[in-house]
């Protein structure tokens, strides 16, 4: 088992840096359905909130719940899991390359900003995780 040596400081701020990428997407489609256009049922279903609400917040739950899983871990001191899990959010730009147009633009850059900020801290978590990892930590 690797010996706890990121700083917790960091992981927890991975943490709520996912917990925000949900929030601000779900609030992104909930300010859709209060302000939407009318008439934006007939939109093709890709220019709508749907593929957000039906893949992207799936996704991004599955990640975080893998995020607090190995949380735990590393809580018990093991890194492994958060350094394999902070992996696994570099490729998280992938699976949001949905149309985003139906957002407003504040919920964009929104969005954007906190895609940003989870794949920076992940990218760093898993930097210094892997080195740690390959030294036998």
């Amino acid at each position: 088992m690797a010996m706890k040596m990121i700083d917790p400081d960091l992981v927890n701020a991975f943490e709520h840096a996912s917990s925000e990428l949900i929030a601000q997407v779900r609030k992104a489609i909930n300010d859709f359905y209060q302000d939407s256009a009318s008439g934006w049922e007939q939109w093709e279903k890709w220019r709508t909130p749907k593929p957000w609400e039906e893949r992207v917040l799936s996704n991004l739950e599955r990640y975080h719940h893998g995020l607090q899983a190995a949380r735990k871990a590393y809580d018990e001191g093991d890194i492994s899991p958060i350094v394999y899990e902070a992996a696994a959010y570099a490729g998280l730009s992938k699976d949001m390359e949905f149309d985003d147009n139906w957002m407003t633009e504040q919920n964009q850059i929104a969005v954007q900003q906190a895609v940003r900020e989870v794949v920076l801290l992940a990218s760093q978590i898993h930097r210094l995780g892997y080195a740690l990892l390959n030294n036998g930590v």
